[in-house]
């Protein structure tokens, strides 16, 4: 079986990129990223094009033998990179793909860190255009998609994919579990694993796991389901990378309210009512942002899969946490307006009142004289 393992590596490097800055300064190494043929797409489909750099080729020595290295690299506005490597195989049973699921060379280094570094090396040469970048790169959203391309060896002429994967079931099922014996798989978990599997043509087929993915199809009919799984992926991480911001942020901000919550703290009430509006316009903007990503619209094939990725991925219950601590986040800095508001309007209240008081003194003294 001749195909190849790709990894997808997504970070979160800032709020916001300036795309169009960072492709001047790349000189022509980097280029918007055009999708290719869409099956049953819309004439006019608007696919949201991010900056796209081709690293150089490497030849390295595994521990499962030499393989040639090529990497990707797309840098999306809303501040995040993805890192896709594709290292090509030729195995004999589909199982035996597993010995790539976790990449290790012979020098003791493992794929993991030579992508950080990667990743590392563009953060700081993009650093100048990025609004807000991060003070240091997180621990990586991976994501793993195993592709054999057809006609496949072994497989009968014409058999449609659907077929065979009915054939192969358990050892498909193991390969995206990580499990070397596909005998010790329950029917159900089997069947679990498979769930989500989509066939557009006879000769293509697309499995989509939590943290795996089976492709079979050739090299240019999957190009646009990697991208699929690509966004998809990336949006896993910006979604959890802002939960767990606006876990810090609520914590910060609930803190805060209690301290301008004493009658005189009208300048802290001000600074925190300041840094609320602003942390807010900017989490709701990178929340619209990375929804505009995903926008595949109608119900056409990939649109299917990006779906059955968001079923896998609970992008979904995500984005509910998400969406729950922004109008948490929004409620607080509401409370906070409105406690401002009423101290103000008391204060000219009682303004008003002591004029009133004066205004008579003044009156009555003068008509005393």
């Amino acid at each position: 079986m001749k195909g190849e393992v790709i990894y997808l590596y997504a970070y979160d490097i800032a709020y916001e990129a300036n795309l169009a800055e960072i492709e001047k300064k790349m000189l022509g190494a980097a280029e918007r990223f055009q999708i290719g043929r869409l099956k049953d797409a819309p004439r006019e489909f608007p696919v949201y094009r991010p900056l796209s750099v081709q690293m150089e080729e490497a030849q390295l020595e595994t521990t499962n033998g030499p393989v040639t290295v090529t990497s990707s690299v797309k840098l999306f506005s809303l501040g995040a990179i993805s890192v896709k490597v594709r290292v090509p195989v030729t195995c004999e049973r589909i199982t035996d793909f597993l010995a790539f699921r976790n990449l290790r060379f012979k020098d003791g280094t493992t794929l993991d860190g030579r992508v950080q570094e990667i990743a590392q090396r563009l953060f700081d040469n993009w650093r100048p255009h990025l609004d807000t970048p991060v003070t240091a790169l997180e621990e990586a959203e991976v994501y793993t998609i195993f592709c054999l391309n057809t006609p496949m060896a072994g497989a009968n002429a014409g058999e449609p994919m659907e077929r065979w994967l009915h054939h192969n079931e358990r050892e498909v099922a193991a390969l995206l579990g990580g499990e070397a014996d596909p005998s010790r798989l329950s029917e159900q978990e089997v069947q679990e694993t498979l769930k989500y599997r989509y066939s557009y043509y006879q000769n293509d087929l697309a499995v989509v796991d939590w943290d795996t993915a089976l492709l079979v199809d050739t090299p240019e009919g999957y190009h646009d389901t990697l991208y699929v799984l690509e966004v998809a992926n990336l949006q896993l991480e910006e979604l959890k990378v802002y939960d767990a911001k606006l876990d810090q942020v609520l914590d910060k901000a609930y803190d805060d309210v209690e301290v301008v919550a004493r009658p005189h703290a009208f300048r802290a009430r001000q600074r925190v009512l300041d840094e609320l509006r602003e942390i807010k316009m900017d989490l709701a903007k990178v929340a619209d942002e990375l929804s505009n990503i995903t926008k595949f619209f109608g119900d056409w094939h990939l649109a299917r899969i990006y779906m059955g990725c968001a079923a896998r991925f609970h992008l979904s219950e995500w984005e509910g946490n998400v969406n729950q601590k922004l109008r948490a986040l929004d409620g607080l800095y509401t409370m906070l307006q409105q406690d401002s508001t009423n101290r103000v309007m008391l204060v000219l209240e009682i303004s008003i009142v002591a004029l009133f008081v004066i205004d008579l003194i003044i009156i009555v003294v003068m008509g005393v004289k």
